[in-house]
C-alpha cells in the first residue's frame, strides 16, 4: 500500500471519527434542543406525582399514591386511570405553533389575564405551570403561558381536550374493580334462583361449575362472558350525597340480582337495581362508603343470569370424536351410522360407506345442539308440545355400544322446535335447522364412493 492511500485512508479515518464523537451528537442535541423547545410542557408521564387543575368548576387535585391515582381535592376518592393517563399525554403531545408575544405585557388580550384552565405539573425536578386563555385564530388552537417564561404561545391544545374535564371524568367509573382471573367462586342471587359456580383446575384446564341449585357443568363462554362484563361495568354517573343516595335506594326496591365474586381471600359484591321510574336507567350499589352508581339498563339486565343462561346447553354431553355409532329414527324408518377408522357405514354394512365428511358434519351439529329457551323442567303432558310421537330422534353411542346421549324432537313453534335431550332435564326449545339435514339412508348410499 502506498504512502498516499495509506494517508488518504489516515484522513477519512481522522473525519468518520469526528463526525461520530462530535459532529452527530452535536446534531442530535440540537434536535432534541428544536423538539424540546415545541413542546408546551415537557415532562414524562411516569415523571409526574401529582396535578393541580383550576377553572371555572374549582380546583382538583389528583396525585400518584402507591402507584395508583387519587382525587384529593375537591373530595378523596379513587381516579380513573385511564382518564388521568389521556390528560397527561395531551399536555405531552401539546406542541407550540408560534410565539405571539415575547413579553407578556397585556394577558388580557389572550384571555390569560384570568385563565380558563390552569394546570400545575408536581415533578420528581419541581414544579411546571401552564395557563390556558382564549382560542386561537384557527380551530383546535388555545393561547398558554408557562410561569417559567413570559412568552404567550398559540398552542396545539384543543379546548374539548382540557377545559371540558371535569371530577366526573377524572373519578373512577368502573363500579366493581377486581381481576377476574382471580375469581374461583361466583355467586348471582335473583328474585326467584340463587346460582353458585366454583372455577376448578388452574390455567388454560380451569373449568367453571354449577354447584347451586343443581350440580351440573356450565356453559364456559357464557360465564366468561359475564366476568368480562361485569369488570368492564362502568357508572355513567354518581350519587355521593348520603340522603339522596338513601332516597333513590328506597325507591329501587328490591334488586334485580346481587352478585358475589370470591377474589383470592375476598368476597366482592355488587347489587343491581332498575330504576322504576326510568326504562332507561339502572343503579348498582357496592358498600356504603362507596357511591350509588348509575348505570345502563341493558348491562344490569345483562349481568342478572339464572341457572338456564350460565348451565350448559348441549342436550348431548359428548364430543364428536366419542361419537362411534349414530341411530337415527325419522319418518317411521331407522338406520345407524357406525364409524370404522376414518370411514363411516350405513348399518354396519362394510359395502355401504357413507359420505364421510357429511356425516362427520352431522355428528357434530348433533352433539353441539344447544337449547335455546326452556319450556318446563318438569313435563307432564309431553303430547302438547310433539313428543309423545317424536318426529325424529338421535341417538349417540361411543365405544363397545356405550349410550352418550339422545335428542328426541317434537313439533315446531314460531321458529323452534320443542326438544327433549339427555344431558339436561325438562323440555326445551331448539333451532330446527338440523331437521332439515337429517338425511334419507337412500341419500346417503347414493353420496357414497
Amino acid at each position: 500500500m502506498s504512502r498516499a492511500v495509506l494517508a488518504l485512508l489516515v484522513v477519512a479515518l481522522g473525519l468518520g471519527l469526528y463526525l461520530w464523537l462530535v459532529e452527530i451528537p452535536a446534531e442530535r442535541k440540537r434536535v432534541e434542543a428544536e423538539t424540546a423547545a415545541k413542546r408546551l410542557v415537557d415532562f414524562k408521564e411516569d415523571d409526574v406525582q401529582g396535578f393541580t387543575i383550576i377553572s371555572s368548576r374549582g380546583e382538583m387535585e389528583v396525585a400518584r399514591e402507591d402507584g395508583r391515582w387519587t382525587i384529593r381535592k375537591p373530595k378523596p376518592m379513587e381516579a380513573d386511570s385511564t382518564a388521568v393517563g389521556e390528560f397527561l399525554r395531551t399536555l405531552m403531545l401539546a406542541q407550540v405553533s408560534r410565539v405571539v408575544d415575547e413579553t407578556g405585557t397585556d394577558l388580557k388580550v389572550y384571555g390569560l389575564g384570568t385563565p380558563s384552565l390552569t394546570v400545575s405539573l408536581r415533578l420528581a425536578s419541581g414544579t411546571q405551570t401552564v395557563r390556558v386563555g382564549d382560542a386561537g385564530p384557527l380551530s383546535a388552537t388555545l393561547y398558554a403561558k408557562r410561569d417559567d417564561s413570559p412568552k404567550i404561545f398559540l398552542t396545539t391544545l384543543a379546548g374539548r381536550d382540557l377545559l371540558m374535564k371535569s371530577i366526573q371524568e377524572f373519578r373512577r367509573k368502573r363500579v366493581l374493580p377486581f381481576d377476574r382471573l382471580q375469581v374461583t367462586r361466583l355467586k348471582i342471587a335473583g328474585p326467584q334462583e340463587t346460582v353458585v359456580l366454583y372455577r376448578e383446575g388452574q390455567g388454560e384446564k380451569a373449568v367453571w361449575k354449577i354447584k347451586a341449585p343443581v350440580e351440573t357443568a356450565a356453559d364456559q363462554p357464557e360465564v366468561k362472558s359475564l366476568l368480562f362484563a361485569l369488570e368492564d361495568l362502568k357508572a355513567q354517573d354518581f350519587i355521593d350525597d348520603p340522603k339522596e343516595r338513601s332516597a333513590k335506594g328506597a325507591a329501587l326496591g328490591k334488586p334485580l340480582a346481587t352478585i358475589t365474586l370470591h377474589e383470592g381471600e375476598t368476597d366482592r359484591t355488587v347489587a343491581l337495581f332498575l330504576d322504576p321510574r326510568d326504562n332507561t336507567t339502572a343503579y348498582a350499589e357496592n358498600t356504603a362508603r362507596e357511591p350509588l352508581y348509575q348505570i345502563a339498563r341493558a348491562a344490569a339486565k345483562d349481568l342478572a343470569k339464572g341457572l338456564f343462561d350460565l348451565r350448559a346447553k348441549q342436550l348431548i354431553a359428548a364430543e364428536p370424536d366419542q361419537v362411534k355409532t349414530l341411530v337415527i329414527k325419522t319418518g317411521g324408518k331407522e338406520y345407524a351410522l357406525s364409524r370404522e377408522g376414518s370411514a363411516w357405514l350405513v348399518d354396519g354394512d362394510p359395502n355401504a360407506k357413507a359420505d364421510a365428511a357429511r356425516v362427520n358434519m352431522l355428528v357434530t351439529r348433533v352433539v353441539r345442539l344447544q337449547a335455546e329457551r326452556i319450556v318446563t323442567e318438569k313435563p307432564t303432558d309431553l303430547k302438547r308440545y310433539g313428543l309423545a310421537t317424536p318426529a325424529a330422534e338421535l341417538i349417540a353411542a361411543g365405544e363397545q355400544g356405550k349410550l352418550l346421549g339422545r335428542i328426541t324432537f317434537g313439533r315446531q313453534e314460531q321458529g323452534l322446535a320443542y326438544a327433549m335431550g339427555s344431558a339436561m332435564a325438562g323440555v326445551f326449545q331448539v333451532r330446527p335447522d338440523i331437521l332439515q339435514d337429517i338425511p334419507k339412508k337412500e341419500d346417503l348410499l347414493g353420496g357414497a364412493k
